[in-house]
């Protein structure tokens, strides 16, 4: 009898759980990309977080979804100057969000230059860039491991978690 009420409690908690936590997309190293949903987005904030098997980098937008391309590169460079970006950490993983500014249309910047969250792997963000249409960020990681993107709504967020 309570084996089965343990059974039937379990099996809701699971038909009770937001589909996205259902629906998160594996670690995996290989690059993540995806298109815009048209006009032009304005990145209003962006923040890290450490958890206990992953670190976090969320960005926020409005007015519009960005399109975005993540990926492990050699060395992180500064939009338009082409000049390298130092960070913290041995490994580097660059965030490009496109059909997207970091400003306001008067020109007041909405995103932070450096963020620096000492999690396990996520050693520091910076902004690379806010150039032509698009916005860069240089993460700098202890190590090279597994990481997934996925967008949430309500507001419009992009989420990189590196795996540690």
């Amino acid at each position: 009898m309570v084996a089965a009420r343990t059974s039937l409690l379990v099996g809701l908690l699971v038909l009770l759980a937001p589909a996205s936590a259902q629906a998160l997309p594996p670690f995996t190293t290989g690059a993540k990309t995806s298109p815009s949903g048209g006009g032009q987005a304005e990145l209003f904030g962006a923040a890290a977080g450490c958890h206990s098997t992953f670190d976090r980098f969320v960005i926020r937008a409005r007015s519009a979804t960005p399109g975005y391309d993540v990926r492990y590169v050699s060395q992180i460079v500064e939009d338009g100057s082409g000049d390298p970006v130092s960070l913290l950490g041995t490994r580097r993983i660059r965030v490009i969000v496109r059909d997207a500014r970091g400003h306001t249309s008067g020109g007041t910047n909405l995103l932070p230059s450096v963020i620096t969250p000492g999690c396990s792997n996520l050693r520091q963000i910076k902004n690379a860039g806010d150039f032509e249409g698009q916005v860069t960020f240089g993460l700098g990681l202890r190590r090279r491991t597994g990481f997934r993107v996925f967008r949430l709504t309500g507001p419009t967020r992009i989420v990189i978690d590196v795996k540690h």
